[in-house]
């Protein structure tokens, strides 16, 4: 019987989105959550620490869209990018903006937040979903405000940021580019299934309100977002977000309500 793990960390956007790809597929898949302390050692076989890194039997691979392709050729059923040149095309330019664009906003926060309690009561929720699958000390956890300010992968991402913007008007502008691309629906592109930068995008968006992050789904408040939430939401199981069920704070119907 074919294994499946999925390693990484449940607060990474980039193992959330594979963890989507796997979901969609209705694959059965295992979700090996470890922390960074510890990624050096459980990741040593796969030859680095990046993650994440997904393991069907004996073969491995890392980076999330090269991922999803390797899922397709795998398993083509409900694809993830279209066989078709031209709309193979046009939905990994659609990609291209989620990972140029989409994905380094969502650490944007952490480059210009002050070390006020705000932050703080984020970071430590951030600490405890890391704990929730591989427990960290109670010293780490306390110290996450500091990690997250510091850490160099968040702190890589800023050239990829539009810093020019303050980041409240760098998220309408990104909540104004999704809205374009959804465009007439149903989904990004105007494909009638999801697809690779549907399941990118969707466990982000309502990550932070399952999460305990947030107290409301901010981009239900645009109904063609919220609508095409609805949408890919009948085409993944109620938690699509690698949190454990029992750290999950609002479900993903009543968010959606």
């Amino acid at each position: 019987m074919t294994q499946i793990k999925l390693y990484g960390y449940c607060t990474s956007p980039y193992v959330r989105k594979v963890g989507a790809f796997l979901m969609y597929k209705g694959l059965d898949f295992e979700f090996v959550g470890i922390s960074p302390l510890e990624a050096a050692q459980r990741l040593a076989k796969f030859g680095g620490t990046q993650v994440p890194v997904l393991e069907i039997d004996e073969e491995w691979k890392r980076d999330s869209t090269p991922i999803g392709l390797w899922l397709d050729e795998l398993y083509p059923e409900k694809r993830l990018v279209p066989e078709d040149e031209a709309g193979r095309n046009a939905v990994l330019e659609l990609d291209r903006w989620v990972s140029d664009r989409f994905m380094p906003s969502i650490f944007r926060g952490a480059l210009d937040a002050e070390l006020n309690l705000d932050f703080r009561r984020v970071a430590w929720r951030l600490a405890a979903l890391v704990s929730s699958h591989s427990p960290m000390p109670e010293e780490i956890r306390h110290n996450w405000p500091n990690v997250l300010k510091t850490a160099e992968f968040i702190q890589s991402m800023r050239p990829q940021m539009n810093m020019e913007a303050d980041a409240m008007t760098n998220r309408m502008q990104l909540a104004g580019e999704l809205v374009e691309r959804i465009g007439s629906g149903p989904f990004l592109g105007g494909r009638d299934e999801p697809g690779i930068a549907d399941l990118s995008i969707f466990p982000q968006v309502v990550f932070g309100v399952m999460g305990g992050l947030e107290e409301k789904l901010s981009a239900a408040a645009l109904p063609p977002v919220k609508a095409w939430l609805e949408r890919v939401t009948e085409h993944l199981p109620p938690n699509p977000t690698l949190i454990p069920d029992a750290f999950v704070v609002t479900p993903l119907k009543e968010a959606l309500a």
